[in-house]
């Protein structure tokens, strides 16, 4: 009875091969045969692989006796195992990844090959995978925060290309049976002194900056006003507000009923029927929200804006750059005398601010913003300081601590 694991041959697998001196290696018409039977530790028995190498030499053959018997004893399946550079497995595992829909949107894609072709290939693409070893990472790693230390790059950033690093590498231990794990106890750059927004720039405005902004947009831009006022009073991402159909079998702006439907994003073009978190939203609008919009739509030129599904059409009819609102809230902003540096997510940032201050209590904000927690609520979040010395008022207020700060001087006697 034949053992799991034996390559069956014919009978006559011996015809034409000559014994060399070493036992179990014959020389055949094209090259060599090589025999081994070795002990498997999987199943405690022995374990017998025949296999014709064409086109090498009797030391070669040797080799390959020595690399069979040895994947044998190794528990592996007889055959030599190949080994597989970082670079190669990187490929092939984007690859994977795009036809099981793991990097579902066109960002996410890009960012992952951006990170492999532009800072992860150069350090470790031509390296075999079995070979990188925790301080390998750890001085690539160091060579980052240098960088970082010197003010070129966030830590943020790198801490992004170090995930992508570990994944691909955990990934290539399971997928290649590796015994040695390079990615325990690596650990991310430290963030805690490093302040994407501060206290002079927290890219969102203050409540009294609000409706200045909103009038300077409103004369400046009206192309872009409805675009903002939504994204100001719902505190919606430029993602999701620029593939929101007006009509269309699908509408996410449902008229009669005075409802936004927030369901889907855009980016580079491409939309997901999914939002960032993948939180389906329905969002009630005010009349006042309502009437932004229908005048918006009433005033869009005849042509492809006009015959486009889209609420906020490009001038070709399809989606707006995600670069679209940069320009415009920069011209208002320094019209309005507003010092300060916005992006288009200070939408999402003030939205936040305004709902406190309008004493919208946290559970409808946070159902309007689609925030699922109150850590990422507060992370959006910038108490002025005009609202902290409201509270601390009130604090005083309810304590009995106002007007006994002054002391009268008894007079010496």
């Amino acid at each position: 009875m034949l053992q799991e694991g034996t390559e069956v041959m014919s009978w006559n697998w011996m015809a034409g091969c000559k014994p060399t001196k070493h036992s179990g290696i014959y020389k055949t018409p094209t090259g060599y045969r090589v025999r081994v039977r070795a002990m498997d530790p999987r199943t405690g028995m022995l374990k017998g692989v025949n296999r014709e190498f064409e086109g090498i030499t009797l030391e070669e053959a040797v080799v390959k006796q020595a690399e069979l018997r040895g994947a044998i004893r190794a528990g592996g399946s007889g055959a030599t195992r190949e080994r597989t550079k970082y670079g190669d497995y990187a490929t092939s595992l984007f690859e994977r990844k795009l036809s099981t829909g793991e990097l579902r949107s066109a960002k996410s894609r890009e960012r992952w090959a951006e990170t492999q072709d532009g800072h992860l290939m150069a350090a470790f693409g031509d390296w075999y995978i079995d070979q990188i070893r925790r301080g390998d990472i750890e001085e690539w790693k160091a060579a980052q925060g240098g960088r970082v230390g010197k003010g070129k790059l966030s830590p943020h950033t790198v801490n992004g290309w170090l995930r992508i690093l570990l994944t691909t590498l955990r990934r290539a231990i399971v997928d290649l049976d590796l015994e040695y794990d390079p990615t325990k106890g690596i650990r991310p750059l430290d963030t805690s002194t490093w302040h994407t927004y501060t206290e002079e720039e927290p890219n969102s405005l203050t409540v009294d900056e609000v409706p200045r902004f909103v009038a300077h947009a409103r004369a400046m831009h009206p192309q872009h006003f409805a675009m903002l006022a939504l994204g100001l009073a719902t505190g919606r991402r430029p993602s999701e507000l620029r593939p929101l159909r007006r009509r269309g079998p699908t509408p996410d702006i449902l008229w009669t009923e005075g409802v936004l439907l927030v369901r889907r994003s855009e980016t580079r073009g491409e939309v997901m029927e999914r939002t960032k978190t993948g939180r389906r939203l329905r969002i009630p609008l005010p009349a006042e929200l309502m009437e932004i919009l229908q005048h918006h739509v009433d005033t869009l030129p005849a042509g492809p804006m006009l015959e486009s599904e889209l609420l906020f059409p490009s001038l070709s009819g399809g989606y707006r750059a995600p670069s679209c609102l940069d320009g415009p809230i920069r011209q208002i902003a320094r019209s309005a005398k507003i010092q300060k540096a916005l992006t288009p997510r200070f939408m999402r940032r003030t939205f936040q601010d305004l709902g406190r201050a309008a004493s919208v209590h946290d559970f409808v904000v946070r159902a309007i913003s689609g925030h699922a927690t109150t850590s990422m609520q507060e992370h959006y979040s910038s108490v002025s300081g005009d609202e902290v010395r409201t509270g601390l008022a009130k604090v005083i207020a309810l304590a009995g601590i106002a007007g006994t700060g002054s002391v009268s001087t008894r007079k010496a006697s």
